[in-house]
């Protein structure tokens, strides 16, 4: 597919419980060269994988993340929310996720949401670092400040700018610009009505990933703009469209 990249959003989302290995195995089975995935760190210190702050919407748990150990959360079922057929499944450390991908992705996207305190940050890099996966990552976050420290901790990684308003285009454009590992991350919306940020960013050679892109349709039109990476629920649905854009 040259330069298009299909990316499973939290795995493969449409079909499998979101940010657990059963649904990063699905995206990968599926054909997704790479996965995006979300990071918190429980009150240990430990960096596990889920989306929210709070464990009620994906796990049959209450309350905060960061207020549970990685025992207390690893007890937790984050499948049967979902669907009965995934009852059981666990939330899984970062480190479960890249010994889990090694060899399988060709790219991963850990996006850095929540932290306890910034030396968390300092703990989520060496963990990737350590890992057959640290040339393979692209450590996204609509944080910036988290990115700094990324980059202040390991000056070779890639990092992206999730852009989520219009209004913060420049600002994040400026910051990958004088970054030459930056990417920017932008809500697909952003893209579809301001086709002509994406060439500014490309014009200062600065790659541009695109989330969460559900619709050929919508696809064939980012694609026309210059975005090359395509963040999805659905992996199936893009993948084929990616193999007709390709053909």
């Amino acid at each position: 597919m040259g330069d298009l990249e299909i990316i499973g959003h939290r795995g493969y989302a449409a079909r499998a419980p979101e940010n657990t290995l059963v649904s990063i195995d699905a995206a990968l089975t599926a054909g997704a060269g790479a996965v995006e995935f979300d990071v918190h760190v429980a009150s240990c210190g430990t960096p596990v994988l889920i989306h929210d702050e709070m464990l009620d919407r994906t796990t049959d748990g209450h309350g905060p993340i960061s207020h549970r150990s990685v025992e207390q959360l690893r007890a937790l079922d984050a499948g049967s929310w979902f669907q009965p057929e995934f009852a059981g499944e666990r939330i899984p450390t970062l480190s479960d996720a890249l010994d889990h991908v090694a060899g399988r992705a060709e790219h991963i996207y850990p996006e850095v949401k929540g932290i306890r305190q910034p030396s968390d940050v300092d703990r989520i890099v060496q963990i990737v670092r350590n890992s057959p996966m640290s040339a393979r990552t692209t450590f996204i976050s609509i944080d910036w400040n988290i990115l700094e420290r990324v980059r202040a901790r390991d000056a070779s990684v890639r990092v992206g700018f999730i852009v989520t308003t219009a209004d913060l285009f420049d600002d994040a454009l400026a910051r990958a610009t004088a970054d030459p590992a930056a990417i920017l991350d932008l809500n697909h919306e952003i893209a579809l009505d301001e086709p002509a940020v994406v060439q500014r960013a490309r014009d200062e050679g600065v790659e541009v990933v695109t989330w969460t892109v559900n619709e050929p349709a919508e696809a064939t039109l980012l694609r026309q703009s210059g975005v090359t990476g395509f963040t999805t629920d659905h992996v199936g649905r893009l993948l084929e469209w990616a193999g007709q854009e390709s053909a």
